[in-house]
């Protein structure tokens, strides 16, 4: 019946409703996550991969905004329709807000590429979320590589993750690269997605700092 109940409520809840609520949901775990390991700093960076449009951004810069006096947060994406959205969304919204205090940019790019960038510099914080690491391991590990590798030398690497099992792989990959997991949550409140069986969102989140 609680089930019944939950995919009743889901298809009369409308999608931007439901993506207010998984975004809630997000900015409570990620601030668990993050507090016992990140410190008031004057100024904090985070490099947000795959970042699509950035429905999140909202919700990182008010977490950045909350452990610095400034911030910056730069998004990244292969998909370049996405990234203009991000950039004409993000850039006047922040403004209107109390996370004025955080700059945004949005560039199209590719992820596992991310040492030919020198503008991202070396962020305090590299975020992905959903990442896809068993539609190309390849792929993936060499992006998780190179967010590694572009961290300070105190930096955190953040991910979340739709499956058990690909939340598994990614962090095997990401602990043969060196890293070291120092928390995980797994999110009470994820919504269960219909389009494959046991995914839901942000179901798994993971920190990780540099070995």
């Amino acid at each position: 019946m609680r089930i019944l109940n939950y995919l009743l409520y889901v298809a009369h809840t409308p999608f931007t409703e439901l993506l207010q609520e998984d975004l809630a949901s997000l900015e409570t775990n990620l601030r668990n996550l993050l507090a016992p390991h990140l410190s008031k700093k004057d100024h904090l960076s985070l490099l947000n991969l795959a970042c699509g449009r950035g429905d999140e951004t909202g919700v990182l810069a008010k977490l950045l905004s909350e452990k610095s006096k400034s911030s910056h947060l730069q998004g990244l994406d292969i998909r370049a329709a996405e990234i203009d959205q991000a950039n004409s969304r993000w850039k006047d919204e922040l403004q209107k807000t109390k996370e004025q205090n955080t700059s945004v940019d949005f560039i199209t790019h590719r992820g596992d590429r991310l040492l030919d960038l020198a503008e991202i510099g070396t962020p305090d914080i590299a975020f992905l979320r959903h990442q896809n690491y068993w539609n190309d391991k390849p792929v993936w590990t060499q992006i998780f590589d190179q967010a590694l590798e572009r961290l300070n030398d105190d930096g955190l690497l953040v991910i979340t993750s739709y499956f058990d099992k690909e939340h598994e792989l990614a962090t095997e990959a990401l602990t043969n690269l060196g890293a070291v997991q120092v928390g995980s949550i797994i999110n009470p409140n994820s919504r269960a997605l219909s389009d494959a069986p046991g995914k839901s969102v942000d179901k798994h989140l993971a920190i990780f700092q540099k070995k």
